[in-house]
């Protein structure tokens, strides 16, 4: 039963490792709070230290989700007693949620972080590994349609979250064995990061109805990084 406690516990310390801080530290000598949108971000990383190490620090910000999930999915739940598949996967999604709030509210940088959008995408290559496909291809969808950054992020977050949610419900009612991206706990992950990541953008929609975020005026990708 420890597992369950320990699952989350363990995936909000991995996904507070601030590597954009880190990196943009190292490279420049600046704190990326102070710099750009203040968020420790790749989007931060690209306005302060350049393409490079943002790539870097999302390469890095994918590998906190998916250690997460990983260690706790096939290491955590396997000690002393093994859990049933069902179980592991449900603690794997704790840990997934767990990093995915980890990067939003990392607590060594004053509870201040990024949008979590590479962390859910590395728990994601254990937990649904479908759920990565419909994120990136829905994200230049909603990214013209919407021209807000981070409702384009939210909304592809919420397609992934229902893909996991249509091969559980489809899944069982046609007799589909239940294989590992199908089970119950890939939704809660899924709609759990959802619940986080409203919570996490509150600010941003108060600045957006203050008209402090300004839509998108065309389509050129240096718009994205505003």
């Amino acid at each position: 039963m420890y597992q369950y406690f320990l699952a989350p516990i363990i995936g909000y310390l991995l996904g507070s490792i601030p590597f954009a801080w880190i990196i943009v530290k190292l490279v420049t000598g600046k704190d990326v709070r102070e710099e750009g949108s203040k968020s420790v971000s790749t989007r931060n990383t690209v306005r302060t230290a350049g393409y490079f190490w943002a790539i870097l620090t999302a390469s890095l910000d994918v590998t906190k989700g998916f250690l997460a999930a990983f260690l706790v999915r096939f290491y955590l739940t396997r000690f002393p007693v093994a859990l049933s598949d069902e179980m592991s996967i449900f603690c794997a999604a704790l840990a997934g949620i767990g990093a995915f709030a980890g990067h939003l509210w990392m607590p060594w940088l004053g509870f201040k972080g990024g949008k979590g959008f590479a962390v859910f995408s590395g728990a994601l290559i254990v937990l649904n590994p479908y759920g990565i496909l419909v994120w990136w291809l829905s994200l230049p969808l909603f990214l013209i349609i919407i021209r807000y950054s981070y409702l384009g992020g939210l909304s592809a977050t919420i397609s992934a979250s229902l893909l996991g949610m249509f091969f559980f419900i489809f899944g069982h009612a046609n007799g589909i064995p239940n294989f590992y991206w199908s089970d119950w706990g890939v939704m809660v992950h899924g709609f759990g990061c959802v619940i986080v990541l409203l919570l996490r953008l509150i600010p941003d929609f108060k600045a957006m109805k203050a008209g402090e975020i300004k839509r998108w005026s065309g389509m050129k990708v240096s718009q994205w990084m505003r």
